[in-house]
């Protein structure tokens, strides 16, 4: 069998995971068809291409932990007293959608722990056939979405407690990637544990020339003997050969709340503003 399929375990297909749907497959009791996703050619043998579906970069991807459907998911209801009116807890199948960061796909999520105090559910994605099968789902519409925990896999740059960096949760069906401040990093026997909040999917970005690496992102670099370590930039000065000089630092960054959608800073004898480039994380 060439093709597979990309290891989202979405259910659309009908059965619970996608080693099911190959099982079927395979004894010909499932048509490859029957998967949203199918193409009829192979994946591309990378694991992580370093670029999402649209072809914007990342800086790693999250995976689940070891034993666990998904990447976890911290999530607040619009109304967080409606978990304590609903009796929400571990093993309940929640259904909404995030509006924060904006999302159109309705997830269906499976509780593992809920925090009485601030409203805030921890969850798992199960997918939409579990919603089908289950007898009592809650529908609580929309929520805001407080974070993401998993395992961090390094595509570029490994995560920097502190800064604002772009990852690729591992199962979004929409494959696109988001942003967040990295908020925990914890070496562990299985990988690297990360919890990223103050996420967000879309948001203006900006090309310094040429240079791509910004103010405040978190660069891996190899020394002379080999060794390599993560560095964080703090300013940026470029000269171009037209005689334009472009600069940013780290206050550009932050001024605009981290978002890197600040002006910039040019002299030279050619020296002109241009357009930022709108582009949806």
């Amino acid at each position: 069998m060439v093709w597979i399929p990309p290891g989202r375990n979405c259910g659309a297909c009908g059965v619970k995971d996608c080693n099911e749907f190959i099982g079927y497959a395979r004894l010909g009791k499932k048509d490859l068809r029957d998967c949203p996703y199918y193409t009829g050619r192979a994946p591309v043998p990378e694991r992580y291409a370093g670029r999402d579906i649209r072809g914007f970069d990342y800086d790693f991807a999250v995976e689940p932990f070891p034993g666990e459907p998904s990447a976890r998911r911290h999530i607040q209801p619009l109304r967080p007293d409606i978990i304590d009116r609903w009796g929400i807890g571990p093993g309940e199948i929640v259904m909404g959608r995030p509006i924060e960061p904006s999302c159109p796909i309705q997830h269906v999520l499976r509780v593992i722990s809920a925090d009485p105090v601030t409203g805030i559910l921890t969850c798992h994605t199960v997918g939409p056939v579990v919603a089908r099968k289950s007898e009592n789902v809650h529908e609580i519409r929309a929520y805001h979405e407080i974070g993401f925990e998993g395992v961090a896999v390094t595509v570029k740059h490994e995560p920097v407690v502190g800064y604002r960096q772009r990852f690729l949760p591992s199962g979004c069906m929409r494959q696109m990637v988001h942003s967040g401040v990295i908020q925990m990093v914890l070496k562990k026997s299985f990988g690297t544990h990360v919890r990223i909040e103050d996420l967000q999917m879309h948001g203006k970005r900006e090309k310094l020339k040429d240079v791509t690496i910004r103010p405040g992102d978190a660069v891996s670099i190899l020394g002379a003997a080999g060794s390599k370590k993560t560095v964080v930039i703090d300013g940026i000065e470029v000269r171009n050969t037209d005689g334009t000089f472009i600069e940013r630092n780290l206050s550009d960054e932050t001024e605009d709340h981290g978002h890197g959608c600040g002006g910039h800073n040019r002299r030279g004898r050619r020296a002109r503003e241009e357009p930022d480039d709108e582009e949806a994380l």
